[in-house]
Formats: C-alpha cells, structure tokens, sequence
C-alpha cells in the first residue's frame, strides 16, 4: 500500500513539474527572427535603411547592432531605422551584424547587412546632407538626372526639409521611368492651366494622357491639377504606382488606413518594398528621394 502512494505521489510530482515547465515555454515564448540585408551607397556618402524582423507570438521588437562594420559607423534607432555612414575613403565592401528582441528578452540570431560602397557617376554632392540617411538617394537622384538640387556660392544643397509640390513630384515621376514626353503643349485641359508654368505643361499633360493623374474637382464639372499644392504621400503613392504600372496587390489591410482611392497604390507600394504607408500630408525633398530611390532599385531589377 506504501509502494502504490510512493507511485502516486512520484506520478504527481512528475505531472506538476511538466505544467511548470510548460507555462514557464508558454510564457518565455518564441524568439524573433531577424532578416539579412544588403544595400549599397556611394563612397563617403551616408545610407539609410530598416532592419526587419518577426516575431512568432507577435510582441514588439527592438534591435541592437553586435557587429560593428568596420569601414563606417552606425547609427540605430529603436524601431530598426538606422543611418550608416562610410569613412573617409573606403571602398569596396562593409557590413555589421544585429540582432532583434522581444519584450519578453528573447533574442534572435545574428542577422548581416551588408553594404556596398560603390563609386560615384556625378561630381555633384551636397554639402547640407552629411550624415543623413537620405543622401545616397539624393546623389542618385542626381545621378539619374531626376532631380538636382541648387547650386549656392559654388556648392550644391538639397534642402532636404524643403516640402515638394505635385508638379514637381510628377516631373520626377516621368523622368525616373523615362517616359515619352509630349511636345509642343500649349494647354493642359485643367481648369487652373494658367497657373501651371509652360514648361511643366507637357509633364502634366503627358502623365493626363497615360493616366496618371485625373486632377481633383473643382465643383462646377471641371477638374484642376493643383501643381503648386505639397504633396502628400497617398497622392505620391497614386502618382508612382501608376508611373511604375505595378501590378495591383490585395489592399484589405489599407481599408482604413488610407484614402479609399489611395489604398491600392499604398498596398502595391508596401508589396514592392518601395515604401511602406504614412499619414504624412506633406512630404519633403528627403522622403520624395527616398521614395523614388527605391522606386528606382525596383526598375533596374525588372
């Protein structure tokens, strides 16, 4: 009788440690899972990126660099923003390793992101935009010959802070994806065309023609362009998704996030990894370089 209460004693002991030891796995949950990248950027001139990680059980993740690179430095924001900056001189080849973790303290294994230092095509460089994670795309802006910033006292700025105007976001637009330009435009068809310069006329009237842009109404059944209003990034959005012709994507998670007309063009935009959506109602030089830095990388992989 002694034996058999020994035995259940045992056999409940054994059965309350597997419960603790299950709880103890329930409540530790699962670590994240960190993605690898690769980027490139030019000689002397500063990167921005996101590193990227998931989490099984859903929990809020924060990143930290473990492998320092070692021909720039590294600068981490919490939510995985990071500028990196190359040393003086440095070619070729960097990369630093990172690691993201929960709130629970699991971590993930090392993730690398490697980065390329590649030599410019341009002599231009912008003396206002040392350090800043969107210089690599304002130099290719340039390079490309989508946009240049002004030349002062000899040396170029970007004023990255400076907000961009549709017109001037369109004019950007065609000229990333080299689209035929009409000639000879006199009149765009909007009903504010006097207030759009002459020169922008055939931008306009082109992207009108391919479907572009349609205009806003002005209430009294005719359409306006508003060329000189800040852009705003579902109107960005709409712009480069139809410049680009991306294919279309669910959008059921963009529902109610963004513009019921803009939501499609900010699904597509996120499934190509060209950007993801913000409510920003004006968007400056910075985030259009951005924005179609990476609209460009997507173009030279097609």
């Amino acid at each position: 009788m002694k034996k058999i209460s020994n035995i259940v004693v045992l056999t409940l002991m054994l059965a309350l440690t597997l419960s603790i030891m299950n709880f103890a796995a329930l409540g530790a949950g699962t670590a994240p899972i960190a993605e690898n990248l690769e980027i490139s950027t030019y000689r002397n001139v500063a990167v921005g990126g996101q590193l990227k990680a998931t989490d099984p059980d859903g929990d809020i993740i924060k990143f930290e660099i473990t492998t320092a690179p070692s021909k720039g430095e590294i600068k981490l924001m919490d939510d995985g923003l990071f500028v990196y900056s190359p040393k003086s001189g440095k070619k070729g080849r960097d990369y630093f390793g990172f690691k993201a973790f929960d709130e629970e303290g699991n971590m993930s294994a090392e993730a690398t992101v490697i980065i390329k230092l590649e030599k410019q095509k341009t002599k231009i460089t912008y003396s206002d935009m040392e350090g800043d994670g969107a210089y690599c795309a304002a130099v290719a802006l340039a390079e490309s010959g989508v946009f240049v910033g002004e030349c002062v006292g000899g040396q170029y700025v970007f004023n990255a802070d400076a907000p961009v105007s549709r017109a001037q976001f369109l004019t950007m637009c065609l000229k990333l994806t080299d689209s035929d330009i009409l000639s000879g435009v006199i009149t765009t068809g909007f009903a504010d065309d006097s207030e759009i310069p002459s020169y922008m006329k055939p931008y306009v009237s082109t992207a009108l023609l391919t479907g572009v842009i349609s205009g806003y109404s002005n209430g009294v059944n005719s359409a306006v362009f508003n060329g000189d209003n800040s852009i705003s990034y579902p109107e960005a959005a709409v712009m480069l998704n139809k410049a680009l012709k991306l294919t279309d994507v669910s959008a059921e998670s963009y529902g109610e996030a963004a513009p019921v007309w803009a939501a499609q063009a900010c699904a597509n935009l996120s499934a190509c990894r060209i950007s993801d959506y913000t409510e920003s109602p004006q968007l400056t030089r910075a985030d259009c370089a951005e924005l179609l830095y990476n609209a460009m990388n997507l173009l030279e992989d097609r």
